[in-house]
């Protein structure tokens, strides 16, 4: 394992082997699709258990079977599965430990027509985090995309407002930027009705530089609209940035010296800037390219911050995939708005790295990027 031991998570490894855990879980073949490692305290990971079964498991320091007994005790039968060995509890899809309103799910109960407004002939899990949020698409029988469905922990109400001001902000209309509308929800069970949005995710486009100078401007459209997101934009603020140095060093102790290092520099925060209306999330997997405009999806995170949160994180992802892209990006953002100082730019994208991306990278257990986190860091100190 490329991640130090943790003595708090004994079991994190073994949890992370699908040929073990296939073994674990009675199934022929497991396939991880999600993990939230957090060094010195637990692991959730998520596995397709021969493509028909979603099993979400949590790591607990010597508590796992009353967990399990009570859980146990609230659900159905067979809904949840303890390993005692390794103290963790799995729940099998559509139960979680905290997302009750994943009952919407179960097609049994017809909620899911009743909340889309038309029969549902079957879903697709798109994105799944355990005690968090879920997303699936739902097809009719002629399997086109009917929309998608969101439900959250605690977030859906904030999720909610923030969809539709800037949804009705922008309207359909724009040449640059297209927001799903939100076309019904159910508050109880926290969960969204999304309109589905035509084309091209960017993070699967050959020809990139098209594609980042629509995003671009797409950004720069969205910086613009009124009013701002009361939340206020909060993921690279100080005590974020210990956090994550201190996440990478304890995780990966031969990155420790470049988290340091790169830390220390960004003490000095940023230059002062006019707040935006942020998307909060902006990377390539948010956005679809649909003829000349660009839909941003995933409006959870928008907030009140700098341009450059925004512009620096898919800076940063761009460096991280190896493509050099950033002069599109701004010159797309040109067309609409102010480019935000290099400084303030190279700042974000060095807090991004290191807060946005790093620290991801071992709470997501992402082997690829957790092999070049050390020049990655490096690249920006």
């Amino acid at each position: 394992m490329i991640l130090a031991p943790d003595p708090a998570v004994p079991q994190r490894d073994a949890l992370l082997d699908e040929r073990y855990m296939a073994s674990r879980l009675g199934a022929a073949r497991c396939e991880r699709v999600n993990a939230k490692y957090r060094v010195g305290d637990s692991l959730r990971v998520v596995y397709r258990a021969d493509a028909d079964r979603i099993l979400a498991g949590r790591t607990f320091r010597g508590k796992s079977s009353s967990v399990f007994r009570r859980a146990a005790a609230a659900s159905e039968p067979g809904a949840v599965l303890h390993l005692e060995e390794l103290e963790t509890v799995f729940w099998t899809f559509p139960n979680d430990r905290r997302l009750a309103g994943l009952r919407v799910f179960d097609r049994r109960n017809g909620a899911l027509d009743a909340l889309v407004g038309a029969p549902v002939a079957r879903t697709r899990l798109m994105a799944y985090a355990p005690e968090r949020a879920a997303t699936a698409e739902c097809r009719d029988a002629d399997d086109r995309v009917l929309a998608y469905v969101k439900v959250h922990w605690d977030a859906a109400e904030r999720e909610l407002a923030n969809a539709e001001a800037a949804a009705a902000a922008v309207g359909t209309n724009d040449p640059y930027l297209r927001l799903p509308r939100v076309l019904a929800h159910s508050l109880p069970d926290q969960a969204l009705v999304y309109e589905p949005l035509g084309g091209d995710r960017l993070d699967g486009i050959d020809d990139l530089a098209p594609a980042l100078r629509a995003l671009g401007a797409a950004l720069a459209t969205l910086h613009d609209v009124r009013p701002l997101p009361q939340r206020r934009f909060d993921r690279l603020d100080p005590e974020r940035l210990a956090l994550a140095a201190d996440v990478v060093g304890r995780a990966r102790p031969d990155c420790r010296a470049a988290a340091n290092a790169l830390h220390a520099w960004l003490t000095g925060g940023p230059p002062e800037s006019e707040p935006v209306h942020l998307h909060g999330d902006a990377n390539l997997r948010n956005a679809l390219l649909d003829g000349g405009r660009v839909g941003l999806v995933d409006l959870e995170d928008a907030a009140a911050g700098p341009a450059a949160a925004d512009l620096g994180f898919v800076i940063a992802g761009l460096l991280v995939r190896g493509e050099v892209g950033e002069w599109a990006l701004l010159d797309g953002y040109s067309r609409i708005g102010r480019v935000p100082p290099a400084e303030s730019l190279r700042w974000h994208v060095a807090a991004s790295l290191l807060a946005r991306i790093a620290v991801p990278a071992v709470g997501r257990i992402r082997p690829a990027l957790l092999g070049r986190l050390k020049s990655l860091l490096e690249l920006v100190a």
